[in-house]
């Protein structure tokens, strides 16, 4: 997501970043697997200023029998900006988590996860 990296006083990224990485072990048949995987669910924390789910690789995770899911999210003004009023009542960034939540508990059966 659009950022603002200090130590070189750049910004980087681009407003178009709500995407979520789903990991799963190697299934040969999802439907022959009757037990769900557990879904672990992980948001990066950087003081909500920087970084993405990029940054954390799912290596270690997946040799476990489990479905990772990475989140990306609005940091910064784009993500926390408010102006304490009903124009701009701020922490979008945490709407786009919760919105995450949703669509992952909707939808993770069909990565072979528990939607529990």
């Amino acid at each position: 997501c659009l950022q603002h990296i200090t130590q070189s006083f750049l910004t980087t990224g681009v407003e178009d970043c709500l995407y979520l990485n789903i990991f799963t072990p190697i299934l040969p048949n999802i439907s022959a697997i009757p037990p769900w995987f557990s879904t672990i669910v992980f948001f990066h924390n950087q003081v909500f200023i920087a970084g993405d789910s990029n940054m954390f690789r799912p290596t270690y995770l997946l040799d476990q029998d489990v479905i990772l899911v990475t989140v990306n999210f609005r940091l910064g003004v784009l993500g926390f900006l408010s102006t304490e009023d009903e124009v701009v009542p701020g922490n979008n960034g945490l709407k786009d988590q919760v919105a995450a939540l949703i669509w992952v508990r909707e939808n993770i059966q069909a990565f072979g996860g528990d939607e529990e």
